[in-house]
């Protein structure tokens, strides 16, 4: 049997394919092929988010407050990650479903979903008036928060969660080409950006879409079982 393990943290993603032999009554593993990395964790979906938050409340301002109030900005970062981890955590995580999440089906029971992110008063009073009229104007009167819908959300994923399928699939087909005739028999998705659920719907219908692996498993707390061992 074979297992890749797809370690996806807050910097890069990194897999890697074992093989899986029985000898004399031990579990031996070795490398079915040199192992691939790729800058695509969670730290680009966050730089997404802080432009896309930068954009909407005016660049100006942003910069302004960002030095004045670092803390302040700390806690919306910290509001993002939470909305970030939750995205998409309502969905079922079938095949079927998954192949939703790409586009190649109808959107999940959440895709009405919306999600908020404060904008704090001492950036409201930072922020030209034009720009606050804006924001009221798209978000029905609403100014004190930024509403995200899920197409935006899927927008903000979109570049590194791409790039994290891409390096699965290749991987697999690289562990194909060496000689593993038989489809992998489980991908481990761990690290920190694994907790992500849209992640997780993402790379399962990528991985099983592709035929290479024959089920995705991640683990209860995926971003510390790096930690204690995977395999």
């Amino acid at each position: 049997m074979s297992v890749m393990v797809l370690d996806v943290g807050g910097g890069t993603a990194d897999a890697t394919v074992h093989n899986c032999q029985a000898l004399g009554g031990q579990v031996v593993l070795s490398e079915a092929t040199c192992a691939e990395g790729a800058l695509c964790g969670s730290v680009y979906v966050d730089k997404e988010f802080r432009s896309f938050y930068r954009d909407t409340v005016g660049a100006a301002a942003f910069d302004t407050w960002a030095v004045r109030n670092p803390s302040s900005l700390q806690q919306v970062m910290d509001r993002w990650e939470a909305v970030k981890c939750s995205f998409a955590s309502n969905h079922s995580t079938s095949l079927a479903d998954s192949l939703g999440q790409l586009g190649l089906g109808a959107d999940g029971p959440g895709s009405g979903e919306v999600f908020r992110v404060s904008i704090p008063p001492d950036l409201q009073r930072l922020m030209a008036l034009e720009q606050q009229a804006v924001i009221r104007q798209q978000q029905q009167g609403q100014a004190s928060e930024l509403v995200l819908s899920s197409a935006v959300m899927r927008q903000l994923f979109q570049g590194p969660v791409e790039e994290v399928c891409r390096l699965a699939v290749n991987q697999l087909k690289a562990a194909r080409r060496q000689g593993n005739a038989r489809p992998c028999s489980m991908v481990l998705l761990v690290g920190g950006f694994a907790r992500s659920s849209y992640l997780q719907a993402r790379v399962r219908a990528a991985v099983l879409g592709s035929g290479l692996a024959d089920k995705v498993v991640v683990p209860p707390a995926p971003h510390a079982a790096v930690l204690g061992g995977v395999l």
